[in-house]
């Protein structure tokens, strides 16, 4: 029968005490017989401490649950039980991240009487694996990010490509348009000092009327064929705001709430965003046939101001909101389907934003974010 005095052998004790890796041997009480060099630098204990004891007496509980069941594993099947990852916490509070290989000790008699333990701390493999498996992740989100920017980047040059040959046929086809109808209407000028009859001044009036319109969609050609690079300026974003407004003739149906703090400004072209406001506002009040209620709230975020405008239309349906910034889309039977698209490039020509978004309470909000530019300083203004 081996006994642990049979273990304590000088060479075999100097094989084991030399060896590399953490070796313990318990008895069938599970209590440590034998704890090398390397298992005590390990777990933090003297070998003093720790032999005639059991794991329960130097690990947390969880931990010395775990070691006991793999124990009474392998007495019970005296096999080999192979433990490929286990933690463990040693005595500052460190956790080693072990595999362990457990092997029954048999006596003459063939009986199990010791459990030869032998441990390989693979902390440090783990640690790089988990180091690997965190740069490939990161690696691979640079990846899609990097992809979506470039596609992005594509279809953004792509749209800018297919909106300057638009544009040009735009003012192209404007140009040729504004003449016939600059005749027809001084025409019809003359033919209103006439004796007219009744039906002859109803027919007058429809071709001012029709005129009128289509002079409204000459002016979103230009508008949308020359997009002129900003001339930019320090203004308070307040007063751009109570221009759009003004110009687009809001009706007394339309309640119009103006949220904007006094001191909100920034570097900008006024006019260009002026105008890109309005077509925003117009689509807004003609959303409110009924009447309804108009927001514009005007705010500094950091670096960049935040206009914001609400409706409380019927909003804007599934289908047109994937393309509501193209040019030429619009759900309004006399619309030029040009006023956001416009509107969008004259926000992007300042290196601003402007995108859509259901109204929290039912209608539209359409948020534009322009960069503050480089503000005067006092000195600056006063020169």
């Amino acid at each position: 029968m081996t006994t642990a005095k049979d273990l304590s052998v000088p060479f075999l004790s100097a094989v084991i005490e030399h060896i590399a890796h953490p070796i313990f041997v318990k008895n069938c009480e599970f209590r440590f017989v034998l704890v090398n060099r390397a298992f005590c630098e390990m777990a933090g204990y003297r070998r003093e401490e720790m032999l005639g004891k059991t794991d329960y007496d130097f690990f947390p509980k969880t931990e010395a649950d775990f070691f006991r069941a793999k124990d009474e594993e392998m007495f019970t099947t005296a096999q080999m039980v192979a433990i490929e990852e286990e933690p463990i916490t040693d005595v500052q509070g460190v956790v080693h991240i072990l595999a362990t290989t457990k092997v029954p000790l048999h006596g003459d008699a063939g009986e199990i009487t010791h459990l030869v333990g032998i441990i390989h701390d693979i902390t440090t493999l783990k640690a790089a694996e988990t180091a690997l498996r965190r740069s490939k992740d990161e690696l691979e989100l640079r990846v899609v990010e990097r992809t979506a920017e470039l596609i992005a980047a594509q279809q953004k040059l792509l749209r800018q490509e297919r909106l300057t040959v638009l544009g040009q046929l735009a003012g192209g086809l404007a140009h040729q348009l504004r003449n016939p109808l600059g005749a027809i209407q001084n025409a019809a000028a003359v033919l209103r000092k006439a004796q007219l009859n009744g039906d002859q001044r109803q027919a007058l009036d429809i071709i001012e009327e029709e005129v009128g319109r289509s002079d409204l969609t000459i002016r979103a050609l230009l508008d949308y064929s020359r997009v002129r690079p900003p001339q930019r300026r320090e203004v308070l974003l307040g007063d751009v705001v109570q221009e759009a407004l003004q110009i687009q003739r809001v009706p007394p149906e339309v309640v119009v709430e103006v949220v904007s703090s006094p001191d909100v400004a920034a570097a900008i072209d006024p006019m260009q965003v002026q105008t890109a406001l309005g077509n925003i506002l117009r689509n807004a009040v003609e959303a409110m046939p009924e009447g309804g209620r108009l927001t514009v709230e005007t705010r500094r975020d950091g670096e960049k101001v935040t206009i914001t405008i609400w409706d409380t239309g019927a909003g804007v349906d599934d289908q047109t909101k994937a393309r509501l910034f193209d040019p030429l889309v619009t759900t309004k039977p006399e619309g030029s389907g040009l006023g956001l698209s416009t509107a969008r490039n004259l926000i992007e020509s300042h290196g601003g934003t402007i995108r859509y978004a259901d109204g929290a309470g039912g209608g539209a909000e359409f948020t534009v974010e322009l960069p503050v530019g480089p503000l005067q300083s006092d000195a600056e203004a006063s020169q």
